[in-house]
């Protein structure tokens, strides 16, 4: 048998196994690098209103506030098939550091910087840092990984996701408090701490392009998949965006209040997170989407026939165990059907239409809540959910199902 160059050029050959302690520590930088996208999130929240009032106060104040915290999304949501293209230029592990040196270089200059412009374009590159930390680190995970193994790894990830809500937020207060809106913009230093890391201990990958054929490249398969997500995405956002008014309607507008119910959403993404590759393996994907919307269907439900707070508080656990399990799923979905080589820009494609949905949902969910009314509006989610549930029980041929 003759082996030819194509033989030896493998795009993607399998890493090796992971030994020693710094190939173990290596692994952990890739696994916990993504919780640094919701500390992009959570660093700035409580402080939000304190900026408000340093740039004027009033509408003008409140909406350059808001905009400071919704700008990473945007750069995220463009930076998504950015990133995918670098990566088979550079390698996934070099996308790693250059995504952690941008987050951390772009998200601290708030500790500096004054001028709106200026921290709007700062959080701006952020967001296409914290898009490079994802691209490179689920294209990492799924080199290193397959089947049930992926599915539990990518789970894992989600914990150390939701185990950065749960810690930054306090933590984000009680210095924004001591210190000044100003900061909370440090926490993003972390980032540089762990670039040092990384740099040390996670291997260096090959950039696939130089091996591409022109073959099995494309992400244009995915393109139902990516339509997919976008109102799962929609839905998975209801307790987010919405339960703070619900919670003011009904007489809780005390921030610290409403917090502790909100925190049970992180705590069960917590818990979806390490459950995820247990439960996906005997399900299948199939079974698994029509769990993930029958529970996002008793959220909505339990929300919107809630009188009280530990009811309410119930129906947020259930949506934040729905999120728990829809990013490791949607993930896997993503890479278990893109080729090795298209894997990058079909997951920088995924983190798009994830975005897409966070930004769709207040625009199409808030006009119905203005006109239905809080509960009203969670419970008719929740009957729509509860309807996409059966229907996909009821379904042979699920857009998820697995390839032949």
């Amino acid at each position: 048998m003759t082996i030819g160059t194509s033989d030896l050029e493998l795009p993607h050959a399998r890493p090796a196994p992971v030994t020693g302690l710094r190939g173990r520590i290596g692994l952990l930088v890739i696994l916990s690098s993504i919780s640094f996208n919701m500390l992009l999130v959570v660093a700035l929240l409580p402080v939000l209103s304190t900026m408000a009032v340093a740039f004027g106060g009033g509408k003008q104040g409140q909406l350059i506030a808001q905009t400071l915290e919704t700008m990473s999304g945007i750069g995220i949501l463009v930076g998504g098939p950015i990133a995918g293209w670098v990566a088979d230029r550079i390698g996934r592990s070099d996308l790693l550091f250059c995504a952690l040196a941008l987050y951390g270089v772009a998200g601290s200059a708030g500790v500096v910087l004054d001028y709106p412009p200026a921290l709007l374009g700062s959080r701006l590159l952020q967001g296409f840092g914290a898009a490079g930390i994802a691209v490179s680190t689920y294209s990492l995970v799924s080199e290193r990984f397959e089947g049930a193994a992926r599915s539990r790894v990518m789970g894992y990830q989600q914990a150390f996701v939701s185990a950065m809500g749960i810690a930054a937020l306090p933590i984000s207060g009680q210095i924004g408090e001591a210190y000044g809106w100003h900061a909370p913009f440090a926490l993003y230093l972390s980032a540089l701490v762990m670039l040092v890391v990384a740099l040390v201990t996670v291997p260096r990958s090959q950039a696939s392009v130089r091996h591409h054929t022109g073959k099995g490249g494309s992400v244009r398969t995915l393109i139902p998949v990516y339509i997919l997500m976008v109102p799962l995405f929609i839905a998975a956002n209801m307790t987010n965006l919405h339960i703070s008014f619900l919670l003011a309607g009904d007489g809780m507008s005390k921030s610290s209040a409403q917090s502790y119910i909100m925190m049970a959403s992180p705590i069960a993404y917590l818990v979806g997170g390490l459950l995820y590759g247990w439960v996906m393996v005997p399900l299948g994907p199939r079974r698994m989407l029509c769990l993930i919307l029958a529970i996002m269907a008793g959220s909505g439900l339990v929300i919107g026939l809630s009188h009280e707070a530990v009811q309410t508080a119930a129906g947020v656990a259930l949506g934040g165990l729905a999120s728990g399990f829809l990013v490791p799923f949607t993930t896997n979905l993503v890479v278990n059907r893109a080729s090795p080589e298209a894997r990058a820009r079909a997951l920088g494609f995924m983190y798009t239409a994830n975005y897409i949905g966070n930004f769709l949902n207040p625009w199409i969910i808030t006009p119905i809540r203005t006109h239905l009314g809080n509960h009203e509006t969670f419970l008719a989610a929740g009957i729509v959910l509860l309807a996409a549930a059966i229907a996909q029980m009821l379904t042979r041929r699920s857009l998820v199902a697995e390839p032949a």
